[in-house]
């Protein structure tokens, strides 16, 4: 899961480096406001955890793929046909990541 904001004056996207999974991971790591720095126009902006979204995250995804690829042919050359069952592994990780996301965005913590 990626964690992104956006800057108010140029319009970019900002990554948030965390690994947080909910908002209120998020705000017990960074605070309920914190700075971040855009490296498009170097602005420095408070956010509140609010103003920023979760999106999943494309490399965990392709390594789900690259896995289930390589278990589908060892498993193919052991057991048959039955091996292509672990391409369910590459929709896992996908279903994790959405389900993930899912429930970072739904969260709101209370504003002050």
């Amino acid at each position: 899961m990626v964690l992104y904001t956006n800057c108010k004056s140029c319009k970019a996207t900002i990554t948030i480096k965390s690994n947080a999974s909910t908002r209120p991971d998020l705000q017990m790591e960074k605070g309920t406001e914190f700075n971040v720095n855009c490296s498009e126009c170097g602005s420095i902006e408070k956010k509140h955890v609010n103003d920023v979204r979760a999106e999943e995250g494309k490399q965990i995804v392709f390594i789900g793929v690259v896995l289930g690829v390589i278990v589908t042919i060892v498993l193919w050359r052991l057991f048959g046909a039955i091996g292509t069952v672990s391409m369910v592994i590459p929709i896992l990780f996908w279903k994790q990541q959405i389900n993930a996301t899912k429930i970072f965005n739904s969260y709101m913590v209370r504003r002050k």
